[in-house]
């Protein structure tokens, strides 16, 4: 378990580095002033990084040995989430800073922007042809089509 010297060490010497919140939250066990009993506290553990955001890839996520990520993708790519709400479902999608629309759910993610081909397969293409997305708008209907279908 990390301790609180270890913490304030990080943040001292992270300067000219970039703070994303870890997944596993820092427990301590303290005497809860209000109820005089004991009981685990829940901090946010912050993983430091010298990779700017608009570098971040799903290739550069960070993870453990087992293959399990540390951060959420959503803190790692910044992406500003917003959601969907449908009938069967509650789907997600929201920009990132490297100007890319990002579509997601519980089963798969996908990134659309400007001068993205969208081919025939891709899920969310309704017109059934191939076509390159050429404006904002359409990077962000393309997202959330995909994110309602994948859903």
């Amino acid at each position: 378990m990390l301790s609180i010297s270890y913490l304030f060490e990080q943040e001292e010497n992270s300067k000219g580095q970039y703070k994303v919140p870890m997944i596993d939250k820092l427990k301590t066990h303290k005497l809860n002033p209000r109820t005089n009993r004991m009981k685990n506290f829940r901090t946010n553990k912050y993983l430091f990084t010298d990779i700017p955001p608009e570098d971040r890839t799903f290739k550069n996520l960070p993870r453990y040995s087992t293959k399990k990520a540390k951060v959420r993708f959503q803190d790692w790519l910044e992406i500003d989430g917003q959601k969907l709400q449908s009938s069967h479902s509650v789907t997600s999608w929201g920009w990132a800073p490297s100007g890319k629309c990002w579509g997601w759910s519980h089963r798969a993610i996908a990134s659309f922007g400007v001068g993205d081909t969208i081919k025939t397969d891709t899920i969310g293409n309704e017109g059934g042809k191939e076509y390159t997305i050429k404006t904002k708008e359409q990077a962000e209907e393309a997202a959330k089509k995909f994110a309602k279908e994948i859903g």
